[in-house]
């Protein structure tokens, strides 16, 4: 499943591609996972221009006006294929955004994949905002009782951290995913709210170096720990799995374990 720091490279390369451009008709193949209908999106969005394309979350915002905002979760195995008006469709299409130059494909095998129309702000806080200080994220930990990893990974409180890059961050930060979050000290909680964006960002940089132009799919090869190629950490230590929140989580013995 693509993560927050694809879904950054993604946006950005859309939003390149795509900006200024008129949606001409959004056609649905697939309907059993979209909560709109065909009929409604080209009520709200045909005949507008693309202003951008922003990440939110761990979705896809397609930016067309105020109150013509389409989102789009790729899910595990969504993907995204940009094709010229007149090229063969890939297969697996869940959706098809026609604009006046090109196609925007959203295709998946598993039909999860699904689009939102003008959805209600989410009240978590994103993981890259500057809301996510050291005391904000003091605040939410002190007092709960659920592991460490899973609280990351929870976009009603964190939006945009995935399987892979929790188990990056919290290497980084030095804590065993299975920690007790309210158990964590203070200052490894200072430097685990610095270690969300460095690593993110850091992530975002790898993918954009490899792929620059990259619109759908994950890149993980450089991943330091989450990473199934890897037997050890840039450390030496030797590289751990467990079952965390029913995730498959890659640890090692450098990350203590605060309970």
């Amino acid at each position: 499943m693509p993560e927050l720091p694809d879904l950054q490279v993604f946006a950005r390369n859309l939003t390149k591609t795509l900006k200024g451009s008129k949606l001409e008709k959004v056609t649905l193949l697939h309907t059993s996972k979209v909560k709109v209908s065909k009929k409604e999106l080209n009520e709200v969005l045909s005949g507008k221009k693309l202003r951008e394309v922003r990440r939110v979350g761990k979705q896809l915002c397609f930016d067309f006006a105020k109150n013509a905002q389409l989102l789009m979760h790729l899910m595990l195995h969504g993907k995204l294929v940009l094709e010229a008006r007149n090229a063969e469709p890939p297969k697996h299409v869940i959706a098809e955004l026609r604009f006046d130059n090109n196609t925007l494909y959203l295709t998946d095998f598993q039909k999860a994949a699904h689009l939102l129309l003008n959805p209600e702000s989410s009240r978590a806080v994103d993981a890259l905002s500057d809301e996510l200080t050291a005391s904000w994220l003091t605040a939410k930990l002190e007092r709960s009782r659920a592991k460490i990893k899973s609280i990351l990974m929870d976009q009603k409180v964190i939006a945009g951290i995935g399987n892979a890059y929790a188990d990056e961050i919290l290497w980084k930060a030095k804590i065993n995913p299975e920690s007790i979050a309210g158990k964590i000290p203070d200052d490894v909680v200072r430097k685990l709210s610095s270690v969300i964006g460095q690593v993110l960002k850091r992530a975002e940089d790898a993918i954009v170096k490899k792929h620059p132009d990259i619109i759908s799919g994950e890149i993980r090869d450089f991943l330091e720990i989450h990473n199934p190629n890897k037997e050890r950490s840039p450390g030496g230590a030797e590289i751990l799995t467990a079952t965390v929140g029913g995730r498959k989580t890659y640890y090692t013995d450098e990350q203590k374990l605060y309970k």
